[in-house]
């Protein structure tokens, strides 16, 4: 049923519970994992004609491939089939949701942060956006803090 088993990642302990719900379903189905991270690029706003992006610097970006990395090896440990893949965007929905699509996922597995309120309207909900947009089947695992 699931042959690739798309798990987006931010780096946060609590985003990785995720992966004992996507390692279970591996096992079961025989899927592929594919860890996934955007490293988020943020605008800098100055005047209308100064909209500039702000470019990630190495050390960012070295820090995500090693964080994917090292959640790749222990996992291959383990006996599954694993890739990791890092993108650089400022929408970082829209990509979850692109690569789900030209990676061929079967299934998205991610957790929400379960924030509400003020801090969910201030920082958005990635979880609900691809929730809501995406055509890929998702398990949204929810975990309070």
């Amino acid at each position: 049923m699931y042959k690739k088993i798309l798990v987006p990642l931010d780096g946060s302990e609590l985003a990785e519970k995720a992966l004992d719900h996507a390692e279970k379903l591996a096992e079961t189905f025989d899927a592929e994992i594919i860890l996934f991270q955007v490293v988020p690029l943020v605008h800098i706003y100055g005047a209308p004609e100064l909209v500039m992006p702000l470019i990630v610097d190495d050390k960012q970006k070295e820090a995500a491939e090693g964080y994917l990395t090292n959640l790749a090896g222990k996992l291959k440990k383990r006996g599954l089939r694993v890739t990791a893949k890092l993108k650089i965007d400022m929408h970082v929905a829209a990509e979850i949701i692109d690569f789900a699509k030209e990676s061929g996922a079967d299934l998205i597995v991610m957790c929400t942060h379960g924030r509400s309120g003020i801090t969910r309207w201030v920082l958005g909900s990635v979880a609900h956006k691809v929730l809501t947009r995406a055509e890929t089947p998702i398990l949204l695992v929810h975990l309070k803090r």
